[in-house]
Parts: C-alpha cells; structure tokens; sequence
C-alpha cells in the first residue's frame, strides 16, 4: 500500500503540472486572441491594461505583459523591475500551440512565464507565481497522503475485521479439533455456515460421532473380550484337569474348541470304587450359549452319576432336568458309558451323538456302535426319549480299541469344503491299532490338520480314545 501510495502522489503531481501548463497555454492563447493586432502601441496602453486586467486577479498570475514587435514593453499589468535570463522548459504540447514556458525570476521571485505571438503585432507573456505551484504541488501531495493513509487505515480496519469474520470459524474448527484430540469424542463443532467451512464442520461432527460410536464398539469388543477370556477359564476348569489311572487300560483324550468358548464336553465320572463313567457330548450352537447349556449339563450328569450304575437311568435323569428349562431349538447329543473296572463290561448308551467307534481284535475291524436313542431336550415331557434311549452292553478284550468324538472329527473341512469323513476315521484307528491310545489320538489329529490345510476349523473338536490292554 506504501508503494501504491508513492506512485499515486507521484502520477498526481505530474497530472497537476500538466494541468499547470495547460492552464497557461490557455490564459495565454486567450489573451492573445482578444488583442487586436493594431491595438498594440504606446497609444493604447491603457485600453490594453484595461483588456487584460480580469485575467490578473487569478492568485496565480504575478503579471501580464504585452510586448512589441521589437519585444519593447507595450503595457504592463502589475509592473516589471529586475528579470533574469529565462530557461525554457521542454513541453511538447506548448509548442504544437506555439507557446513558449520558461522559468526565471522577476523581482527576485521564482515565476514560470508563458508566452505566444500576437500575430504581425508583438506578443503577450503571463508570469506565474513558482511559489503557488509549489504550495500546489506540497497540497496535492500533502492531500493524496492523507487520503492515502487513511484508505490503508480503513483497509487495515477493514481487512482485520474481514479476516476476523472469515477465519471465526476456522479458529473455531481449531478448538474443536484441539478438544476432540484431548478425548471428548462427544464434542460437536458449532459452526453451521453454508459455506465450505460450514461443509467441513458437517463431516468434522460426522466423524466424531462415528469415532465416539467406533470407541464404545473397541470398548465393547474388549469387555466381551475379557468376559470370553474368563468364560473359557472357568470352562477350562470344568474340563477334567488329569486324565483317570484305569488298571489294564490306556486312555488318551483330546478337546478344541472353535471359539473362544465351545459346546463340546467330555468327562470322567467315577461312579463307586470299581465303575468309572465316561461322556462326550456336543452341544447345538457355539460361543457362550452352547457353553452355558455345557455346563448345565455337566452338572446335572455328575449329580445323576453319583452311586447309578445304570447308564440309561442317568440320562434320562439329565434330559428330564434340562429339557423344560432349554431354549426351543437346542439339544446335547451324547454318548455316555459305564465301565466296570474288573469285569471290562461296558454298558452305553448314545442319546442322538455320532456313533462310537470299536474295533476288534478279534474281529479285525471297526464296528460302529449304534444303540437307539434322541437328543436331550428334544422331548420335554420325557416319555419320548426314555422309550427311545436303548443300553448297548460288550465287553472289552484285550487289545481292542473304543473311540468316542465329536463331529468336529469328521465333518472337519479342507479348503473346497470336502469332509475328513467316517471311512477315513475307521482307516486310521485300524492302522494304528498296535499303537498307545495317545499315538492314537495324536495321528487322528495329525491327519485332521492335513487334511483341513489352511481352512479355519469351523467346529469344536473332541477326541477320546480307551484301549484295553
């Protein structure tokens, strides 16, 4: 604005000598054309004075002079004494109209002279205070200053309360911005102009609200976290902790669930000094409400279990507690034996579980056990699944094999979705007849993981394996 300022005083003080020396081209042409060119003697001084004389009350004008042919002084406005040599001043327009400028000094006083040919008479001159063009010129100056510095006062002013009004909102998206960075994911932006700011105030706020919600969702996620992480502790707990010494006996037993929490269960009941209980059971559903109805079950099995010989007695003990109190759609299928330590008499009973496995030696093969019998929960009134459950009874000979599991097992799945399957399972346990129950069990699994490859395990897994040695 300095810069601008400078340049307006400059183009301003040149417009005002140029006005300057326009106005005396003119005075000058003007008196010149009202001069007759006879009038221009001694003669006639006084009409000539008289002619001129309102042109010399201009506050510019110092003198008018009519000159002779011979430059000799014919009349005399205000009166000349003592004049110096003139220096003419270039002025292109002065000398299209055939006027000559100069400066000089008249009196000792600095005057700019004016002067043009009255045509076959003499000549006219206007002198021209320096003084008044100078204060002229100091006004002007003085004038476009103030002018100036109060345009950029009231620019400054103007342009402060502009930004102030333009960037409001962008201080207040700041300290939006700064109270939402100290944790206040609630806050909300007040800006609500229709402009782009009031655009970005709209998502600022949209984003807040979609953080606040993505923070309560990751608190959320970590509570049920944790609560899954204290689920499958106590479900860890229920688990048997140490698998039983059975004299004459080889046992090995395998579970993995899903999830964090699983609905599969197996367990070892001891019954009275020589009968040891055994179950695997599988619960429809997974996560917490199929670990829920796990651990209802298992506590009803190991109160019917106490004393009870009878394996059909137990459960219809459990499906006669559990099934009022069972969601509608969900059951347990299971398998549960009784085993006599000293005879090696089994008795089993399979209430809808997949069928266990047995393979004989003397046979040579496996035998799919299939006693008849419904899930628990199934029938609530009871008489349904007492008349269906039926009791399968055998007796273990040396070297043979009893594998009981969980569908996990077979309807594991490889990457298109194939199933592990039963004839493979049969494959396997006839193949490793000679081994431990453990190598067993761990070639099972071996074979699983082959075959499910990189696919995620999509059920639980429980595997249990007695050898009769």
């Amino acid at each position: 604005m300095a810069w601008q300022a400078k340049i307006a005083v400059q183009k301003g003080v040149e417009h005002l000598e140029v006005e300057i020396n326009d106005n005396g081209i003119a005075h000058a042409l003007a008196i010149a054309g009202l001069i007759a060119p006879e009038d221009v003697n001694d003669k006639k001084r006084k009409k000539l004075e008289d002619l001129v004389r309102p042109y010399s009350r201009n506050s510019r004008l110092l003198d008018i002079s009519i000159m002779g042919p011979q430059d000799q002084l014919i009349a005399d406005v205000m009166g000349q004494e003592l004049r110096t040599e003139p220096k003419k001043i270039v002025y292109p327009k002065a000398d299209a109209a055939g006027v000559t400028i100069s400066e000089l000094e008249v009196n000792r006083v600095p005057v700019r002279s004016f002067s043009t040919r009255i045509p076959d008479a003499g000549r006219v001159e206007i002198l021209v205070s320096v003084e008044s063009i100078r204060r002229s010129r100091d006004d002007l100056s003085r004038s476009l200053t103030q002018v100036t510095i109060i345009a950029s006062i009231g620019g400054a002013f103007a342009a402060f309360l502009l930004a102030t009004f333009l960037t409001r909102p962008i201080r207040t998206l700041m300290r939006d911005l700064r109270q939402v960075s100290l944790g206040d994911l609630q806050h909300q932006s007040r800006v609500t102009s229709g402009d782009e700011l009031g655009n970005l105030a709209r998502t600022f706020n949209q984003m807040t609200k979609s953080l606040h919600t993505a923070q309560a969702a990751k608190l959320s996620q970590k509570a049920l976290e944790h609560e899954l992480s204290l689920a499958t502790d106590i479900q860890s707990g229920l688990l048997p902790s140490e698998l039983p010494e059975l004299p004459g006996f080889d046992l090995a037993a395998f579970y993995l669930s899903a999830k964090e929490v699983g609905g599969d269960y197996y367990d070892f009941l001891q019954v009275d000094d020589h009968t040891i209980g055994m179950v695997v059971a599988d619960v429809s559903g997974k996560g917490v409400p199929g670990s829920l109805v796990m651990t209802m079950t298992r506590s009803m099995l190991h109160m019917a279990a106490r004393d009870n010989q009878s394996p059909q007695q137990t459960i219809i003990e459990v499906n006669n507690c559990l099934a009022p109190d069972m969601n509608p759609g969900m059951f347990v299928t299971m398998v549960y034996l009784v085993l006599d330590t000293r005879t090696r008499e089994i008795r089993l009973v399979r209430a809808g579980h997949n069928a266990p496995l047995l393979y004989s030696a003397r046979h040579g093969r496996v035998i799919d056990l299939h006693p008849k019998g419904i899930a628990i929960g199934l029938d609530r009134e009871g008489a349904l699944f007492s008349s269906q459950l039926e009791t399968q009874k055998f007796t273990l000979q040396p070297n043979d094999i009893l594998v009981l599991y969980t569908d996990g097992i077979v309807e594991g799945k490889d990457p298109r979705g194939n199933d592990f399957g039963d004839e493979r399972l049969h494959q396997l346990i006839t193949e490793t007849r000679e081994l431990s129950a453990q190598d067993i069990l761990n070639t099972v699994l071996q074979e699983l993981q082959a075959h499910q490859k990189s696919a995620e395990q999509s059920d639980d897994i429980t595997l249990l394996v007695l050898k009769s040695c």
